[in-house]
């Protein structure tokens, strides 16, 4: 699979931007191997959208094939993050 586009809304900037130096690098990381469609990657159940697990964060995006971007939705620790808002 070639090369995404990885855009980030509202939700995940904001979450990056209060993070300490050490978790930003990880969660930079992880966003740098979704790119290239590294990781440990899902398809949610009856849904568009995917997730990312990495060690106590997970990522809920979405991919556009046609466009190849791919579009983080929400970014949250592993505790905190709501997947029935995503499953329809």
């Amino acid at each position: 699979m070639k090369l995404s586009q990885v855009k980030l809304k509202k939700q995940p900037q904001k979450y990056l931007s209060k993070v300490d130096c050490i978790t930003y690098k990880k969660l930079r990381k992880a966003l740098d191997d979704l790119g290239k469609w590294k990781g440990d990657i899902i398809k949610l159940k009856n849904s568009k959208f995917y997730r990312l697990k990495i060690p106590q964060y997970r990522f809920i995006f979405t991919y556009d094939n046609g466009i190849n971007i791919i579009s983080i939705e929400e970014l949250n620790t592993r505790t905190n993050i709501n997947y029935r808002r995503y499953s329809q």
